[in-house]
């Protein structure tokens, strides 16, 4: 439609055609334009992109496969998650008699976390393993073992090992992508792990709902694999055999990844129905080149076998589909499908039976069932009211002699715990000979589950990991219980968290920036499901120490008070002596053995001089135990025939020294003399002269300038090196070859004068340089005692990994490198004796490690990360407050002691514990859990009880009446809701079967019958005068069909007693007949909470009795399930109709703002000083909504980014950063946002200006175009520029997943040779925009990768 009209043009009325819509369009642009102009909000829209980073990955194990994807010689386990998979080395020690291999282990290998896609299935496909006769009986891995078994690590004649060689087995993995991967690791020259992959593309979907990757199978002798959808698409390959892979790809030179094609030929077939299961069966003997796929397909109301065959000699052209086969109504839905060994027959697992089929090439199978006595009612009672179902099995490995002939071994797991262990046979009348208990597994198999080959002539290792609970592995011995030998931690799913601040004991102490540090921030949420899996996990993320043994109480050695203590071997009695020093004196006692760490007296006490303090201590390469005393150096020998020694200075005393033994295996002791005339600095070394222990002095003792703090002696290059740091803040450098006296160097002076170095730690460690070579150097790690550690490089003159002697001493000497506040008070620094890049630090009652990881760069930031002592037996362990530690030395000869090479000798309080710690320079999750009776679901802190209040929900059984009865109907559960408030440093919550449940606070008559509790809260309201503390929940009453739910508020007021137990005393309650999902407090005496799809205003009458007023009321299109307040601003997130900003105005709740999308939202975060909102959906969305100060007509909150993230948070939660990032305050607010997902995992999010976005978003999208930083994901070479020019084009999510990837993998390189392309001159503009307008001087390619590692710190 168009209509004529009269326009001027240039002064002339002129006749113009116009189209109609033309007319409304433009009318809307300018009623757009007139309303952006009118109601502008005075205050400019902010730009702003999201930054986000995993720091917490999910602990959720998709699947367990042993598997040698490594070498032929290793024995590995492929750990596979969401997103990575995790190869690790079974590691193991000697048996004794008739004893499980209780130090067995799984060791982490090496990790791939860059699929940049969710992996679907993954499965092996390879030489099959078979069974052969050990060459080296008696050890783990020596007993009877398959062909590619290796030796254990302690075996003397190990297997060869060859690098650049394709193992026997590869992994095979379909990823959400419509990828198909093959991938396997390797070993390089130098013998560092590699991976090498090759990716095949699946066919494009017909349908969403088909999800082509679905199904993947593997035929037994690897000659194709089947990839199936959901629905009626199966692609079936064909693979080229290992011997050919092997000629292609291994060459003289390595391995030619380019020529890794495993896919000979593809072949795509249809099928009518939902695919429910699909596996290749083994062939008949005689048949061998016979390929049989065999899939289980429903449509409507039948289910049917559905067969395709071939010749693996024709290849896929033979292909032929044979006649489908019906299965019974009672096996409509199978649970797993079995293929058996023998013949072509396969079992069929249901419900409560199982059905083995055979014969199936002679046309329909003839199947034999058996009952599997399904029903016995577990243990504890679940959330379900089904009982569990079978849902997975393991075929264990049989040696030949062992084997019977046409039988195959099965475990069968139940999703509650319980594995059956079931023989079936070819031969045998019945086929399921067999049907035994293997026991009951303390752990959920609803996940994953394997069977781990030990090489042992009858017994198997189990290993399990569900989605819900720990996993473990268990040691099977027949007719014996299983024995846990090892655990794998899980906190899913996470439900609720909350930041608890308890009040911290240096309240009193303020930090250099003026911050009164009044409390500590601990995270604590709701875990698990049910009553054997539900606890409160306290999230805390470092390094790990675990106890060994259990601890000793040292009595009134430790009331004394501890200075110091030492480890020193006992090479007499394989044990150790602890040297403890105290203010006046000493004790050392001896520690025999792991399994006895009772103190004992010892007779070496007399060689010593324990009436002094002792200063320093250490052993000699001979076995030669050393004391070092303000008035005596004293050395004994721990064997018959040499006499001690006992040393004493001339008219002066020691104050300082350091014991090390260098490479020719003389032991120098660097000592601090104090004379009348000040002083001096004193060198000696042991040795034996006529049959006694001799110390020999080296010249004339140095004179200092002023009293020294401390002294260390190290051995770098060829030379020893003494480091003296004096009360004038200066550390002096003195240098002397073997066997001469020191000299002075040079002076350095720290950053504060004032400061006083009271220790210092060398590390060595490798940093890449630009042109591939990897250069030695040392860090020096200096601790003050105002909290404040300072790292100092010590450079060298030369590059490159071997130095010339003495070289390390030119160049710069030293230079300052980072300067970390830990603490408040003292900080002492100690070299990790098992790892040269890594120092302990001990402060505030706490212990911390310093690294700086190999091959990284020297601007590259320390990885500090807290230690956490956690007991293996008792899961809430609380470690208490350091009093003192120390390390057992390295030099022990292996077989002298019963105790490992670095192991912990932790002093907390009067305990002694002995802790082996994680050497794995990375924080990670080391939880503490509080086990609950029964699922939690909400949580919150409560600062004035100082207590944790947490609702659950315990479930119990109906099981009386007759067996029969009880397979009908077998749970009949009553719930029991429960209020438990818990103190954070609480370790024993779970009561026994035959006690009170003590954590409940509420009397089971404020309960009414079949009320469940849904959420609450801590509400103090006022009158002005006088505060009052209540808990409210809010509950919902379940009724029958016929009536309506019921809903209350309950309001609690907590009462303490005199010996600190909380109670609570009910006060109010209110009746609602619509649900109540989320509640908030507004103004002084005022609730905000959402009843159905109504906002509910509450006024509590703080004049009149204490009654509520009448209700005020907003209906909204869904139900609220978040409410917060932030000021007068009332923020409400719904169901179904996204995020909603309400007033309260002359007392009526008034619509301000609203999300412009329909958002099925979980949870939101105001962030008040930018007027933004951080909203997260069930659509895996995070979104920022803009609140303007001025209202606009169409009253819609502007969206200023949003994410997309792999899975969707559940729960924001704002804390407070590490204190020592403190001094990046410029760069990142000393608070964080993280969000956690019900998978377990947490992610940190950080808001970016315009300038930070544009910089990041620039290098990330230079990365993901890298195949070595995203090696899988897509290419798009195709686009001409790799910035992106405003967040409005989409790109305003910054994944820092890809970033750190990108540091990691030598992000300089890639900046670096990007500077001579055109894009070179945009990233220097975009680095000016970041650093104040200017590129920075030096190497500013390194600035900007400084500036990243801070921006992607982590904050928990």
């Amino acid at each position: 439609m168009s209509l004529q009209t009269r326009v001027m043009v240039d002064g002339r009325w002129t006749t113009r055609t116009l189209d109609i819509h033309q007319i409304l369009a433009r009318n809307r642009e300018a009623k757009e334009a007139m309303l952006e102009e009118e109601v502008s909000d005075p205050i400019q829209r902010p730009v702003l992109g999201l930054l986000t980073r995993t720091v917490v990955r999910s602990p959720v194990v998709r699947s367990i496969i042993p598997a040698r994807v490594r070498h032929r010689s290793k024995n590995d386990v492929v750990f596979v998650y969401d997103d990575a998979i995790v190869i690790k080395e079974i590691l193991g020690g000697e048996r004794i008699g008739e004893d499980p291999f209780r130090d067995i282990s799984l060791g982490e290998v090496i990790e791939k976390r860059d699929f940049d896609s969710p992996i679907l299935v993954a499965k092996i496909w390879g030489l099959p393993r078979e069974p052969k006769v050990p060459q080296f009986p008696g050890r783990l891995w020596g007993r009877r073992s398959d062909t590619y078994r290796s030796q254990s690590p302690v075996e003397t004649k190990p297997e060869p090992f060859h690098d650049n060689e394709i193992p026997p087995q590869i992994l095979v993995l379909s990823l959400v992508s419509r990828t198909l991967m093959f991938l396997f690791a390797y070993h390089d020259v130098h013998g560092r792990v590699h991976f090498l992959s090759n990716t095949w593309r699946l066919p494009a979907q017909a349908e969403q709902i088909e999800e082509l990757g679905r199904h993947l199978a593997v035929d037994p002798r690897s000659r194709a694999i089947a990839v199936g959808a959901h629905q009626n698409r199966v692609t079936i390959y064909t693979l080229k055999g290992m011997d050919q892979i092997k000629s292609e790809v291994q060459k003289p030179e390595g391995l030619d990844a380019k020529e890794f094609k495993p896919i000979l030929e593809e072949r795509h077939t249809e099928v009518d129905g939902a695919i429910l299961k699909v596996e290749f069966l083994h062939p008949s003997k005689g048949d061998e080149h016979r390929v049989i796929l065999l899939l289980v397909v429903a449509l409507g109301t039948k289910t049917r076998l559905v067969r395709f065959e071939w010749d693996c000699r024709s290849g896929l052209s033979e292909l032929e589909r044979k006649p489908n086969q019906a299965l019974p109504d009672s096996e409509r839905i199978p649970l797993l499908l079995i293929p058996l060994t023998y013949g072509t027959s396969f079992a069929l697992v249901c419900e409560h039976h199982i059905t083995v089929y055979r014969d199936i090439l002679t046309g329909n199978a003839r199947g034999e069932t058996g009952q599997l006595e399904h029903y016995e009612p577990p243990e504890e009672p679940s959330g379900s009211t089904t009982p569990p179902i079978w849902t997975q099995w393991a075929r264990p490995m049989r040696s030949t002699e062992r084997a019977q002939p046409a039988m195959d071994n099965i475990y069968l797991c139940r999703e509650d715990g319980v594995v059956r262990y079931i023989d079936i046979g070819e031969n045998s009348t019945p086929m399921m000979a067999s049907y035994h208990e293997a026991g009951i597994l303390k752990a959920n198999l609803s996940g994953a589950f394997a069977i781990l080959d030990l090489g042992n002539e009858s017994n198997d290792l189990l290993v399990a990991a569900g989605a819900i609970g720990d996993g473990g592995m268990w040691y099977f011995r027949p007719r014996k219980a299983l024995d846990l030998v090892g655990t794998f931690r899980n906190w899913t799913p996470l439900r609720d968290i909350t930041a608890a601040r308890v009040k911290s004991p240096n309240s009193n102490l303020v930090g250099m920036n003026g911050q009164l540090f009044e409390r500590t921030e601990r995270l604590f949420a709701c875990s698990g499901r049910g009553p054997r899996h539900s606890v409160l996990t306290e999230v805390r993320t470092g390094t790990e120490a675990v106890k060994s043994g259990r601890a000793v109480d040292l009595g009134e050695l430790a009331e004394q008070g501890i200075l110091n203590m030492w480890a020193l071997p006992d090479q007499s009695n394989t044990g150790i002596y602890l040297m403890i020093s105290h203010a006046a004196d000493t004790d050392m006692i001896l520690l025999p053995s792991l399994d006895d760490l009772e103190p004992q007296a010892t007779n070496k006490i007399e060689e010593f001089d324990l009436n002094v303090r002792t200063i320093a201590a250490g052993s000699t390469a001979e076995g030669y135990l050393i004391q070092v005393t303000p008035s005596s150096i004293n050395a004994i020998a721990q064997h018959h025939g040499i006499l001690p020694l006992s040393w004493k200075p001339k008219e002066a005393s020691i104050t300082l020294a350091s014991i090390m033994t260098v490479r020719s295996r003389t032991t120098v002791l660097l000592s601090v003399l104090q004379k009348s005339d000040g002083f001096y600095l004193h060198q000696g070394h042991f040795g034996t002269q006529n049959g006694r222990i001799a110390f020999d002095e080296l010249d004339q003792p140095i004179l200092l300038p002023s009293e020294a703090s401390s002294a260390s002696l190290h051995w770098i290059g060829d030379l020893l090196v003494a480091f003296v740091c004096t009360l004038k803040g200066t550390l002096q450098v003195y240098t002397a070859e073997p066997g001469s006296c020191f000299s002075l160097y040079f002076e350095f002076s720290f950053t504060d004068s004032d400061a006083i170095c009271d220790s210092i730690a060398m590390l060595i460690t490798d940093f890449q340089l630009l042109n591939d070579e990897v250069e030695e150097g040392c860090m020096l790690v200096c601790g003050f005692r105002n909290g404040v550690v300072e790292t100092l490089w010590f450079d060298g003159g030369t590059k490159g990994k071997h130095k010339e002697h003495g070289s390390v001493f030119g160049g710069q000497r030293l230079s300052l490198c980072e300067r970390l506040e830990i603490g408040m008070t003292d900080v002492k620094v100690i070299t990790d004796a098992t790892r040269s890049s890594r120092a302990f630090l001990v402060c505030e009652q706490s212990l911390y490690t310093l690294e700086y990881l190999r091959g990284a760069s020297r601007t590259n930031l320390g990885v500090v990360n807290k230690v956490w002592l956690t007991d293996p037996n008792s899961p809430p362990f609380q470690q208490g407050s350091l009093t003192c530690f120390t390390q057992a030395s390295t030099s022990i000869p292996q077989g002298y002691s019963k105790f490992a090479a670095g192991s912990l000798f932790y002093l907390a309080g009067s305990n002694l514990v002995l802790a082996d710690i994680s050497s794995s320079p990375m924080a990670e999750m080391v939880p503490r859990r509080l086990p609950l009776m029964s699922t939690p679901t909400t949580i919150l802190y409560s600062e004035r009880l100082n207590s944790l209040v947490v609702l659950y929900t315990t479930v119990a059984i109906d099981t009386t009446g007759h067996i029969a009865a009880r397979r009908e109907r077998p749970q009949r559960r009553t719930l029991h809701p429960a209020v438990a408030i818990i103190k954070p440093e609480t370790e024993l919550l779970r009561p026994k079967q035959d006690e009170k449940d003590m954590l409940n606070v509420l009397d089971a008559t404020e309960v009414l019958l079949g009320e469940k509790f849904l959420g609450l809260m801590e509400w103090f309201p006022t009158d002005g005068s006088k505060q009052y503390h209540l808990i409210v929940v809010h509950t919902e009453v379940e009724q029958s069909r016929s009536q309506e739910a019921t809903c209350r508020l309950l309001f609690f007021k907590p009462i303490v007693n005199d010996v600190g137990e909380i109670s609570l005393k009910p006060k109010i309650r209110l009746e609602h007949k619509a649900e109540i999902r989320a509640i908030a407090s507004y103004g002084d005496s005022s609730l905000i909470y959402g009843c159905g799809d109504d906002i509910v205003l509450r006024t509590l009458d703080m004049n009149s009795k204490k009654k509520f007023k009448p209700i005020v009321k907003l209906t909204l299109r869904s139900p609220a399930i978040h409410i917060s307040v932030d000021g007068l601003s009332i923020h409400v997130s719904t169901e179904l109709h996204g995020h909603h900003i309400i007033a309260v105005e002359f007392n009526r709740l008034v619509p301000r703002w609203a999300d412009r999308v329909s958002r099925t939202e979980a949870h939101h975060l105001v962030v008040p000083h930018m007027s933004l909102v951080m909203v997260v959906d069930l659509e895996c969305r995070v979104s920022g909504l803009w609140q303007p100060t001025k209202a606009q007509l169409d009253r819609t909150a502007p969206l200023l980014f949003e994410a997309v993230l792999p899975r969707s948070i559940t729960r924001l939660c704002r804390i407070t950063r590490p204190f020592w990032q403190n001094k990046h305050s410029e760069l990142i607010q000393s608070e964080a946002i993280i969000g956690t997902c019900e998978d377990g995992t947490i992610y940190q999010l950080s808001l970016l200006n315009e300038v930070s976005w544009r910089l990041l978003a620039f290098i990330q999208n230079m990365a993901m175009r890298e195949p070595r930083i995203c090696p899988h994901g897509k290419r798009r070479a195709h686009q001409q520029r790799i910035e992106s020019l405003s967040v409005k084009d989409g790109n305003s999510h910054i994944d820092g997943d890809i970033l750190i990837r990108f540091l990691e993998r030598d992000g300089k390189r890639l900046l670096s040779d990007m500077l001579g392309e055109p894009d070179g001159e945009m990233f220097k503009y975009l680095i000016q925009g970041v650093f104040g307008g200017k590129v920075p001087d030096g190497d500013f390619v390194e600035a900007v990768l400084g500036w990243m590692r801070i921006l992607l710190l982590p904050a928990i």
